[in-house]
């Protein structure tokens, strides 16, 4: 018996209450997702979204990639689409609208993480720092 099996089978048993991780599935389309989903995040930092507020699986309700930001008004999940599309955020279980952009080679993942961070704020699910809510004449162009 290799010694890695043993290790996590009885670990798995002793430490985890039977709780063992599946065996990650090698496919290269979900593997660039993530990726995808993760390039995303990092410009979320700029907005004030760490490491600790976010993370990217795959969500078989879904059947894509998302990318999960946890805000006051609970979780907000962006799905990376098929190329070509745009990229849809659910709110709850369900659909409440997409980005303005679409997932392209030219589509920057900055961009995508300005139009998702745009995107919660205008839903006050995100406060941008340093930031002023009105239109005063300091912040009018």
């Amino acid at each position: 018996m290799p010694r890695a099996a043993a290790l996590s089978e009885t670990y798995a048993a002793d430490h985890c209450c039977g709780y063992a991780a599946a065996p990650a599935e090698s496919n290269p389309s979900i593997a660039a997702d993530i990726m995808q989903a993760r390039a995303i995040a990092s410009g979320l930092a700029e907005f004030g979204i760490g490491s600790a507020r976010w993370s990217a699986a795959y969500d078989r309700e879904a059947a894509a990639v998302v990318l999960r930001v946890d805000t006051p008004r609970g979780l907000y999940a962006l799905a990376i689409p098929e190329p070509g599309q745009a990229f849809p955020v659910r709110h709850r279980g369900e659909r409440i609208g997409a980005l303005d952009c679409s997932r392209t080679y030219g589509t920057a993942d900055s961009y995508t993480a300005a139009l998702f961070a745009a995107f919660l704020r205008d839903r006050a699910a995100l406060d941008l720092p340093g930031r002023d809510g009105c239109l005063t004449p300091q912040n009018m162009v």
